[in-house]
């Protein structure tokens, strides 16, 4: 189990160093300065942290820190757009370790791939990405396709006022998971962009092929 997976269970550690190394890189003169900015702006979210189920409340820890460091990032004078870039970032280099482990564990379940990412999506849509979470789920000759009809993500960063910081510090998450699994994630619409649900088709790979992605990361 690597090191990422772990950290990714101390959602304050695991933010921080991710965090601290995207500083250091892009503003080194200010790394010091907007983290204490960061830190206090976490300081006045806490409180105000909605409740939901246990596992959706752990990721509320990390989407609460990413407004943090995007309010402090624009407070020592980056753009919207380049605050929301670094925090998008930061969560992918979160993120990323967390998803290549789940595929390599998954491994107990199947030696196939569509097997692995099927169980692999059932798993997460059931109970990691639970109540409130709302899922349609949809039958696909080609992956797995279902919508998402309620994102308590999204309504997070509405309520803060920072809705356009939602593809960038939750959306874009989707899509290291496809990276992992190797597979493509198709998606035309979101609830973060005003659409009424989010339409995820997980395409499996035909036998030769590479996966295509049909939205990019943001990275910095």
């Amino acid at each position: 189990m690597n090191m990422g997976f772990l950290l990714f269970c101390a959602p304050n550690t695991a933010f921080r160093r991710a965090a601290g190394r995207r500083l250091q890189a892009l503003v080194p003169d200010k790394s010091v300065q907007v983290w204490r900015s960061t830190r206090t702006w976490q300081s006045r979210l806490a409180p105000k942290r909605p409740r939901h189920s246990a596992s959706v409340n752990f990721m509320m820890r990390y989407f609460e820190w990413s407004c943090a460091l995007y309010r402090a990032l624009q407070e020592h004078g980056m753009s919207r757009a380049d605050a929301a870039a670094l925090v998008g970032a930061v969560m992918s280099d979160v993120y990323q370790p967390v998803s290549t482990a789940w595929f390599k564990l998954s491994r107990v379940r199947s030696a196939k791939r569509e097997t692995r990412v099927k169980w692999l999506l059932g798993m997460m849509t059931r109970h990691f990405f639970s109540s409130p979470f709302r899922h349609r789920h949809l039958p696909s000759e080609t992956g797995v396709a279902f919508d998402v009809t309620l994102c308590p993500l999204a309504n997070y960063f509405k309520d803060q006022g920072v809705p356009e910081l939602t593809p960038h510090a939750a959306c874009n998450l989707d899509h290291c998971a496809a990276r992992a699994f190797g597979v493509d994630l198709v998606r035309s619409q979101t609830i973060a962009d005003g659409s009424a649900h989010c339409d995820f088709r997980w395409k499996f790979p035909t036998h030769g092929e590479q996966p295509q992605k049909a939205e990019k990361a943001v990275s910095v």
